[in-house]
């Protein structure tokens, strides 16, 4: 449904708008005509000397009323904001060459707005350039004040952060070239370099941003045709602008790339789809695009500043999540963890390391406050996934407000240290049936029967008889097939699956975590 609101009302329009649609995401885009109407361009009015001081005032208490407005609806459902892309009146005073003290006021008071919107939730639109988003004709003569270009890229914006791309899980780096300048086997260890002083500060930057990117919880690893001494030497540099810890495997060997990056994989436990590569050298990504052509490959471009600059950013927005979770935080260490916990000597009898974990499963149903984390794991999460469901934030929120959802969301820990909120199950009460709409659970908690202690645990807090599994599968979730032929003697492709409490309670192997709830 379209409909129109009242000219020069956009708060007004707004609230109309959010009272119509209880739960729908909201995209608003703001000119300065919106903070007062004698900022428009369109807008013709004598201007007098007292006009400064009453448009500012005009302005911040509009400006006041939407933030507070889009603040109190980002709680409930996703809002987008478009600042401004048309210039201010040529009318108010400056010198040439000079910004007017009330022009530096009007556009504080726009920033003060987008910052308190930002921090209540609102998604703020990157701010644009006027001289290529307007369009002076197109706005006189129409009424619409963008450049087509510019209303292509807005649009664009707007969509990407209404319904946010599922962002890379992991990257790959070579090393010689690429995450330093020189050879190491060849220069030597102390004669690769990525500093300024040296010629080599892309790499630097190259450097800092796998940095930035390790501290996002971001999985980061080397595959490098290199022997492994000059290597382990370079990487134990003090200078070096990334900590060396933060790359887990580092695969250094005189194999195909592929190769290393599927052993990169399986100890990830990920996605290959999930995977970015980076390297300098053509034949490498070549190789590896062949093989492999689920890893998104990307060459660096060394000796090209400028290129350096826009492949960052080109990275940036691969790896760019809304908020970063503590289980983002853990996840490099929970892998180094599972390591040598396949490493140790207990591993060749996997039913005695699991009864040794000391493991622990807190199952919270608390439906209050939200819980993004709970939103991120439905959204990304692939093999360990009932149907391959996604849910627009908007459309779960207003799930869960039904009196009769249920949302169960998994944490873990062990002697081995906590992995965080692991496992997600959505589901709608029916008489003495729970239907089970969603179930996911994060690769890094295989192999613990966390999945069979979340079915016990939905079966014990809720009371139910009954949980019916809306099963479905997909080209990736054959991991979930596996655990439901623990219980199904088979399982069809598309079919709603019923389990009974007396049939999971003979089938069910044997659990040795402790399980909580709250």
């Amino acid at each position: 449904m379209i409909a129109t609101g009242l000219f020069g009302d956009l708060a007004g329009n707004i609230e109309r708008a959010l009272a119509t649609d209880a739960s729908g995401p909201v995209a608003v885009v703001v000119e300065w005509a919106d903070a007062d109407p004698r900022l428009g361009l369109r807008e013709g009015y004598p201007p007098s000397p007292e006009d400064e001081a009453a448009i500012g005032a005009g302005a911040a208490g509009r400006l006041d009323r939407l933030q507070k407005l889009l603040a109190a609806a980002a709680s409930t459902r996703r809002i987008v904001l478009a600042l401004p892309a048309s210039p201010l009146p040529p009318w108010l005073p400056s010198l040439p060459g000079q910004a007017s003290a009330f022009k530096l006021h009007l556009r504080a008071l726009l920033a003060s707005f987008a910052s308190a919107c930002a921090a209540s939730g609102v998604r703020v639109v990157e701010a644009a350039d006027t001289a290529s988003a307007y369009d002076v004709r197109a706005h006189i003569n129409s009424g619409f004040p963008y450049r087509n270009s510019y209303a292509d890229t807005l649009a664009a914006s707007l969509a990407t952060l209404l319904l946010p791309a599922t962002p890379a899980k992991g990257l790959v780096t070579d090393l010689d070239n690429t995450l330093w300048s020189g050879i190491a086997g060849d220069d030597g260890p102390s004669n690769v370099h990525w500093s300024l002083e040296n010629h080599a500060r892309p790499h630097g930057l190259y450097q800092q941003f796998l940095a930035g990117l390790s501290a996002q919880g971001v999985l980061l690893a080397v595959a490098s045709k290199n022997d492994l001494s000059p290597v382990a030497e370079a990487l134990r540099r003090s200078d070096l602008l990334v900590p060396s810890s933060a790359f887990y495997p580092v695969e250094t060997n005189w194999g195909p790339k592929s190769e290393s990056i599927l052993r990169i994989a399986r100890a990830w436990n990920i996605g290959l789809e999930d995977i970015v590569f980076v390297d300098d050298s053509p034949f490498e990504l070549a190789e590896v695009r062949q093989a492999l052509p689920q890893v998104e490959c990307h060459a660096f471009p060394a000796g090209d500043s400028a290129a350096v600059l826009a492949l960052l950013e080109t990275l940036r927005l691969r790896f760019a999540r809304e908020h970063v979770s503590e289980e983002d935080l853990l996840r490099a260490s929970s892998l180094r963890n599972a390591q040598l916990d396949q490493n140790s000597p207990s591993s060749a009898d996997p039913e005695a390391l699991l009864a040794r974990l000391d493991a622990r499963v807190a199952v919270s149903f608390l439906r209050e406050p939200f819980d993004p984390r709970a939103l991120e794991l439905l959204n990304k999460t692939n093999q360990f996934n009932l149907n391959g469901r996604r849910w627009e934030e908007s459309q779960f929120r207003a799930f869960l407000s039904g009196s009769d959802a249920v949302l169960a969301v998994v944490s873990y820990e062990d002697r081995f240290g906590a992995l965080g909120k692991i496992a997600v199950a959505v589901g709608q009460r029916q008489a003495d049936c729970l239907r089970i709409k969603s179930w996911v659970m994060s690769c890094r908690a295989f192999s613990r029967r966390i999945e069979f202690s979340t079915l016990l645990a939905l079966f014990d807090y809720t009371g139910t008889d009954w949980l019916e599994l809306d099963w479905h599968s997909t080209p990736r979730n054959n991991p979930t097939r596996n655990t439901l032929l623990t219980l199904f003697a088979d399982v069809a492709c598309h079919t709603p699956l019923r389990l009974a409490r007396v049939k999971f309670a003979s089938a069910c192997p044997p659990l040795y975590a402790t399980v909580s709830y709250k």
